[in-house]
């Protein structure tokens, strides 16, 4: 019976199915992937963003976040992408992703949301980077007036977040940039710049006489910030005895309507600005040439506008989906690209989410969020036509781009 009841044992075990035992052994198969370069676009049909790696144009990963994107920022050393909601609902959220990069491996992964946190009305990213405060990633929440200071080189979703708080005098729309010891925050509707102790946390002065302050830029050479205001831009100081002070007002042309809402860096130290809405204008300003002054450059009305990564071109967007490229220096119209049908509408971006397209560009190529057309636009600049369209669906607008090259520089 013994014998029996063993062979019975050893012939289930011997033809038993294999999920008897557990799960059987796979081969891991590898998610690096050799990209140049790699698009975050935020899709705002459903609150994803869009991961396109190229050169082969591919969409490779999306990645679910909150909805309604208003801000898509890089952080410092572009480990982390910040996905920060709009504010179409009482409950702001901001995502931090992993960009995918493997260090070790100098190839990407696909990326993946590390975290989500509360964020009462954030903002502070620049030209589609974070602000920062002593070389740590910052969010400015503009509803609790406060500046919140990521402490962590290294982001999981384990680990504690620890954060440091600098206090804002009050609520409002923050343009914020840092200097070499002080922290340097316009308000738009109050109209002032506040300036911080970064060591301390205390507020050092108040530059006033700034009304509607909207836009904002570094002159790197100099080291002076430049602040809009409603009826001229302010240059304030952050080096030595020019620290914290304000050096020079620069009143915009004549008869020009409305003032800066943004700058753009052409070429050298040259830089445009470009007025809120769609206005058929540009202003130009060299910062090495003192006293300061606006010149205007005329342009067809345009919904976005850019400059190329090497300022070399001005890249301006008009209504009817034609890419005007200046030269980032002069202004000199070089060519004329249709790249798209027309945006027709009302087009009038609020805080809710964003809407408009978005213009990056990389090594003599740029890349276009066609928003009412569901796609991306790959074109050559040198050459001046369009490489392919990709199709992402939704609404795509903004974009983050990532270079291998500047990746794989930053590790070294």
């Amino acid at each position: 019976m013994h014998i029996k009841l063993t062979s019975l044992i050893f012939l289930f075990l011997f033809y038993a199915p294999i999920h008897v035992f557990g799960h059987g052994a796979v081969q891991r198969a590898s998610e690096l992937k050799d990209s140049e370069v790699r698009l975050f676009v935020a899709d705002n049909m459903d609150g994803s963003v869009v991961v396109v790696d190229f050169p082969d144009g591919e969409i490779t990963h999306r990645v679910s976040t909150s909805p309604s994107i208003m801000i898509l920022a890089s952080n410092k050393d572009n480990k982390y992408i910040y996905a920060m909601r709009g504010r179409d609902t009482d409950n702001d959220l901001t995502s931090i992703l992993s960009t995918g990069f493997d260090m070790k491996e100098q190839q990407f992964r696909k990326p993946h949301v590390i975290r989500t946190i509360k964020t009462d009305t954030p903002g502070g990213p620049r030209d589609s980077k974070m602000a920062t405060v002593g070389g740590y990633d910052a969010i400015l929440t503009e509803g609790e007036a406060e500046v919140v200071v990521i402490m962590s080189d290294d982001i999981d979703g384990y680990s504690e977040l620890k954060t440091k708080r600098y206090k804002i005098a009050e609520p409002d729309h923050y343009h914020y940039l840092e200097g070499e010891t002080y922290l340097y925050i316009g308000h738009l509707f109050n109209g002032f710049v506040q300036v911080l102790d970064r060591s301390t946390g205390e507020e050092v002065k108040r530059i006033n006489g700034c009304p509607r302050l909207h836009g904002m830029t570094e002159d790197e050479e100099s080291g002076r910030l430049i602040f809009s205001c409603a009826r001229d831009v302010i240059v304030v100081g952050t080096l030595g005895e020019e620290k914290a002070k304000l050096i020079a007002r620069i009143p915009y042309p004549e008869n020009t309507g409305r003032g800066c809402a943004a700058f753009l860096k052409g070429e050298g130290r040259v830089q445009w600005c470009y007025t809120e809405g769609i206005i058929p204008r540009l202003y130009r300003v060299d910062f090495a040439q003192e006293p300061y002054q606006f010149t205007t450059l005329s342009v067809e009305s345009s919904i976005q506008q850019n400059s190329s990564d090497d300022g070399k071109y001005l890249m301006v967007l008009s209504k009817q989906g034609v890419l005007y490229l200046y030269h980032g220096r002069d202004g000199n119209l070089i060519k004329t690209i249709q790249v798209s049908e027309p945006f027709l509408g009302d087009w009038f971006e609020d805080v809710g989410k964003a809407i408009l397209p978005d213009i990056e560009s990389h090594n003599g190529i740029a890349y276009i969020s066609l928003t009412h057309e569901g796609r991306i636009a790959e074109i050559d600049l040198e050459q001046g036509k369009i490489k392919r369209y990709i199709d992402i669906g939704g609404f795509p607008t903004r974009i983050v781009l990532l270079a291998k090259e500047t990746l794989v520089d930053a590790t070294n």
